[in-house]
């Protein structure tokens, strides 16, 4: 199988539709019969990404408080790391299952021609796992009170 058929494949792994998409591509042989097609991987990752004035561990507690595995959760919160840090990694994985995003750097590597990585999401969302806004008003902030927010709304995604 070619890479080629990896955004097709991952596209249709979030929208619940992966096995009709291998039946029609002739490979049924790699459905199992015993999958929750409801559960997510609970070895799937949360990726948080920003820089935040919040404690890691205050967002992991937070995290186990709303019922999530904070084991699940990636935290990126260093401004000047994320400066350097591979976003394309996030692009076309099966790895992560939703990012979180507060404040980052602007220029990043993985953002390509857009003007930031949150840009490149929005244009190119059915490359990367749903994105949620970190936000405190209008603004890009990672608080107790935006982190909850962002959890309420992954419970909705059926990402607990």
């Amino acid at each position: 199988m070619g890479l080629e058929l990896l955004p097709a494949i991952t596209k249709a792994n979030r929208e619940d539709v992966l096995d009709d998409l291998l039946a029609s591509l002739g490979m049924s042989d790699l459905l199992d019969g015993n999958r929750d097609h409801g559960a997510q991987d609970p070895k799937s990752k949360i990726i948080v990404l920003g820089a935040s004035n919040v404690k890691t561990d205050n967002l992991r507690n937070l995290a186990r408080k709303s019922g999530f595995d904070p084991d699940r959760f990636e935290f990126q919160l260093d401004y000047d790391r994320l400066k350097h840090f591979d976003f394309s990694k996030i692009r076309n994985t099966m790895g992560y299952v939703a990012i979180l995003a507060g404040p980052m750097p602007h220029s990043t590597p993985g953002a390509k021609e857009a003007s930031s990585f949150i840009a490149r999401v929005d244009a190119h969302s059915d490359e990367y796992p749903p994105l949620i806004r970190l936000e405190a008003g209008d603004d890009l902030k990672i608080t107790n009170n935006s982190f909850k927010r962002a959890l309420r709304e992954l419970h909705h995604l059926g990402a607990a």
